[in-house]
């Protein structure tokens, strides 16, 4: 039988044996602080020297018609521009470069592929210009061959495009397997987004900006750690 509630809280608490040693070391606080200004000093001075953004970004901007637009700390990127009647919208992340290192094992296996670099999901938006109705077309780039994955139809595409594509996904119908329809509606709907410019040059451009956004972003948090270290 346990012993009542009143009867625990009357016995005196056990004294704890703390370690011999201070809560705080600030000797050892100096000194790591010393010690991760100089690598971050280093690793600032190597990317700011080794960054260069493609000229092909530029190049595709002024070709394509699209309009780019990001902001400075975040992780979302867009692509607009109207063709006739129609509004059409690419948005995409930044996503960080994959290791370099293989899985434990890789190099003994012969038959094992180290996954490209070059891939990015991506969503377009095609509606009307006012935004009152269209598609949502949840799309993946690798080696700037385009993989569609679902096209949903959209009755209000203003709060499809501000809500996240996980929301999307389990809140509304977004469509069938694209693989499962008919080969000749794939077809047709791959050529008429191409009409809108989804295509190879935008994979590339999304490749592309996705790794670049994300060194930008790595190179801006490096500052900050090294002026709050530095402080």
């Amino acid at each position: 039988q346990r012993a009542p509630l009143t009867a625990l809280l009357a016995k005196p608490m056990p004294v704890m044996a703390l370690p011999q040693r201070a809560f705080s070391n600030f000797g050892q606080i100096e000194k790591a602080q010393q010690k991760l200004s100089k690598a971050l000093e280093s690793e600032v001075k190597y990317e700011n020297e080794n960054y260069s953004q493609l000229e092909d970004i530029e190049n595709f901007l002024n070709e394509s018609g699209f309009q780019f637009s990001e902001s400075d700390g975040g992780l979302t990127m867009t692509l607009k521009k109207t063709i006739g009647e129609r509004a059409v919208t690419v948005s995409f992340d930044a996503r960080q470069p994959l290791p370099d290192e293989q899985p434990e094992g890789a190099e003994e296996d012969e038959e094992y592929d180290m996954p490209s670099e070059n891939y990015c999901d991506f969503t377009v938006f095609v509606g009307d210009v006012e935004g009152n109705s269209g598609l949502v077309v949840e799309a993946t780039t690798m080696d700037t061959e385009i993989a569609i994955n679902n096209v949903m139809t959209s009755g209000d595409l203003e709060k499809a495009q501000n809500t996240a594509r996980f929301e999307r996904s389990i809140s509304e119908y977004v469509g069938p397997d694209f693989t499962t329809l008919d080969e000749r509606i794939q077809q047709s709907l791959t050529e008429y987004l191409e009409g809108f410019g989804v295509n190879e040059q935008l994979a590339a451009f999304i490749e592309c900006m996705s790794l670049d956004k994300d060194q930008r972003l790595y190179m801006k948090w490096l500052g900050q750690l090294k002026e709050f270290i530095e402080a």
